[in-house]
């Protein structure tokens, strides 16, 4: 008697799916090319295959999306209709064949699918270009100059080290940018509150406007609003970044050389290094001598002396020298363009 019910428990299973498409179903063969060729393909967020393919199903895609580098993605909508083959479920299957079809109700309508492609625009610089031999500079208005945060003479206060990193490790980031062919990675800090920053001029000099990307300590991104002022000569660009953000004052006092400096940048994308050393001379076009150790990644970096205040950028190095003959500019140009 067990044996009878286990038996006729398998005929009402067969039964009721004999005629379920999700079994007996026929698979379409769906066939995808692109203009040009060597797109990847996407059904839907999953991966199909690169320009021409094709593949087999039963359950429809709604949509295609093309991915190739140097063009535009591109989301075209499956051409599909009512799969009949369904309602043979209510004859033979009554509703629950039916139900257990609900997934194949429709199938492609066209099983071959060709798009065009169009080509990315061409990116625009993000610093505007002029005679490529005459030395590009942008002088800063007045107004712009009056944003940034001057610190007082009165400020007399030597910090600790320590203190000076914990303060000001927030009001520098890194810096992500790119041209045609390579990516970039270089350092910057804020001058306000308001999101007044200022990095160096080789950092951004050929690349593309919207391609760049402020990282902050926490992580966060943001993309620059505009940029204000730069100089290829005194290798500075200040530019604004939408937001609140810590900030580094900028120096009135005079430095000299043996003084005691500091630097926070991201020398090969090791993100907010900090590091020490003095002032080992004072260079003619706004250069600052300096001990601290910089490295590639460091440029745009702050250089701050020990009241807190930053006196300089950070602008790179000699990597066949053991004798820390590194460098930064004066942060003063950004006032005074004949320096």
């Amino acid at each position: 008697m067990r044996y009878l019910k286990f038996i006729v428990i398998l005929l009402g299973i067969g039964i009721t799916t004999s005629s379920c498409v999700a079994l007996l179903g026929k698979r379409q063969t769906v066939y995808i090319d692109s203009q040009p060729q060597g797109a990847k393909v996407y059904a839907e967020d999953h991966y199909i295959g690169t320009t021409p393919c094709s593949f087999r199903t039963k359950r429809v895609k709604k949509e295609f999306t093309f991915e190739k580098e140097g063009y535009e993605n591109k989301t075209i909508p499956a051409s599909t209709k009512m799969n009949n083959a369904v309602w043979w479920n209510l004859p033979f299957t009554s509703f629950l064949g039916l139900l257990i079809d609900i997934p194949y109700m429709q199938k492609y309508a066209h099983t071959r699918y060709n798009t065009e492609l169009n080509l990315l625009p061409e990116p625009i610089p993000l610093i505007a270009t002029t005679t490529p031999t005459v030395a590009k500079e942008l002088q800063a208005s007045s107004s712009t100059l009056s944003q940034i945060v001057i610190s007082p003479l009165t400020n007399t206060e030597e910090m600790k080290s320590t203190k000076i990193f914990k303060k000001y490790n927030s009001a520098v980031f890194m810096i992500f940018t790119k041209d045609a062919t390579n990516q970039y990675q270089g350092s910057g800090f804020f001058v306000s509150e308001d999101g007044l920053a200022i990095s160096n001029y080789h950092v951004f000099k050929g690349t593309h406007k919207g391609a760049e990307i402020i990282k902050l300590y926490d992580g966060k991104q943001y993309k620059i609003k505009e940029v204000l002022a730069y100089s290829e000569k005194y290798d500075y660009i200040l530019f604004k970044i939408e937001g609140k953000f810590n900030y580094i004052p900028v120096t009135q006092r005079k430095y000299e050389i043996g003084e005691k400096i500091y630097t926070i940048g991201s020398p090969r994308g090791l993100e907010n290094t900090f590091s020490s050393g003095e002032i080992s001379q004072i260079r003619d076009n706004a250069i600052i001598q300096i001990s601290a150790p910089i490295d590639h990644g460091s440029s745009g970096g702050a250089l701050i002396n020990s009241h807190g205040e930053v006196i300089g950028i950070t602008s790179g190095g000699r990597d066949d020298s053991g004798a820390n003959l590194n460098i930064a500019r004066d942060i003063r140009v950004i006032f005074n363009s004949n320096y």
